[in-house]
């Protein structure tokens, strides 16, 4: 909630909080999102597309480079999603903490690969998201196949501010 706290002669406002329907809609209709895992001396941060359905947040990766070694090194990560508007005078922003656990059940790994294609083809750049994920193309045996990896964010904890109201 939005209040003011009294800090060294001056008031800070207090960003309100995102009610639990408005982190779900964020979530829901946003596709791309920053993605930190731990490591020394500092975080390592990326941009990622998503996917969101039945309450998860669903990453695919290739099964090579960084964010890998990382992964197997450290699952816990913190996720930050937002939307604003061109002078950021209106923004909402959720960054969810938890630990990434590698999806092994095909029925899962599926669901996950199909809404990904829809979300890159309703957009029209197969051909870039496939460079991003590391292939020539991007279908449906490949999100599927060995080297392909499903990653679920299981979440632990969250904070979701928003604008104050005008």
């Amino acid at each position: 909630m939005a209040g003011a706290v009294r800090g060294q002669g001056q008031e800070v406002l207090r960003l309100p909080s995102m009610s639990k329907l408005e982190v779900e809609e964020l979530l829901k209709n946003s596709r791309i999102c920053r993605l930190a895992f731990n490591d020394m001396p500092q975080p390592y941060i990326i941009p990622l597309d998503y996917v969101y359905m039945n309450g998860k947040m669903y990453f695919h990766f290739a099964g090579y480079g960084k964010k890998i070694s990382l992964f197997e090194k450290d699952p816990h990560v913190s996720v930050e999603v937002d939307r604003y508007n061109d002078d950021i005078t209106e923004y909402e922003s959720v960054t969810l903490m938890g630990t990434l656990a590698k999806v092994t059940d095909m029925g899962e790994k599926m669901a996950v690969s199909k809404k990904l294609l829809e979300s890159i083809k309703s957009r029209g750049g197969e051909k870039n998201v496939a460079a991003r994920h590391g292939y020539e193309r991007l279908d449906l045996d490949t999100l599927m196949s060995e080297s392909s990896m499903v990653l679920r964010l299981d979440v632990a904890d969250y904070v979701a501010l928003k604008s104050p109201a005008s």
